[in-house]
């Protein structure tokens, strides 16, 4: 069987297209590893600071709740895929013994960005996902925030269009669905549209 170049490119392009979203989306790198990423960007932080960080009611802490004995695993798996290396930085106020400080590679910096820009693809991850994603958006750039707005609005209004291709032969509970289904996503897009502002 021969196979043209183009076709082989093609090919080739689509699998990496696939790469980059297993990169992403892949359950080693889950959502609450690029919420680290997120507070690493700035600065290098131990491990007590960024579970201090992840659990402020005045922040991701909101919808989010992580114990701390799961924070150095969750850096483990960050440090062993080169997302996070650790750091030279010391706090002079740090008590005895010394904490172990992480920074974030260019390479975490990079997969972080992606992420937050990156609209969600489900209904059930606006709750933590997304508020996580406005959460660093607007912290770290204003653009980035009204763009992921205005890209989730759009991603909402392909699952209205993907609801309303369904079969008429649908079944009576299907219908109940979809109209469970029309009523949240439509919500969805009245709460973005009023943080848009």
């Amino acid at each position: 069987m021969i196979v043209s170049l183009k076709e082989t490119c093609v090919k080739f392009h689509d699998k990496m297209r696939y790469i980059k979203y297993i990169n992403i989306h892949n359950m080693n790198i889950r959502s609450i590893h690029f919420l680290i990423l997120g507070f690493l960007y700035q600065t290098p932080l131990h491990g007590y600071q960024i579970h201090k960080n992840l659990s402020d009611p005045m922040g991701v802490g909101a919808v989010w709740h992580i114990k701390i004995t799961n924070i150095y695993g969750l850096l483990e798996v960050l440090e062993k895929q080169g997302y996070v290396q650790p750091s030279a930085f010391h706090d002079e106020r740090d008590s005895y013994p010394p904490k172990k400080y992480f920074e974030i590679t260019a390479g975490g910096k990079k997969l972080f960005l992606d992420w937050m820009k990156e609209p969600v693809q489900h209904g059930r991850e606006i709750r933590q996902i997304l508020l996580s994603k406005l959460y660093f958006a607007k912290k770290y750039d204003q653009t980035v925030y009204a763009q992921l707005i205005d890209d989730q609005i759009r991603e909402c209004k392909t699952w209205l269009r993907n609801i309303g291709k369904v079969s008429r032969e649908e079944s009576e509970f299907n219908k109940i669905v979809n109209s469970f289904r029309t009523l949240q996503i439509e919500s969805f897009i009245t709460w973005l549209e009023r943080w848009k502002k």
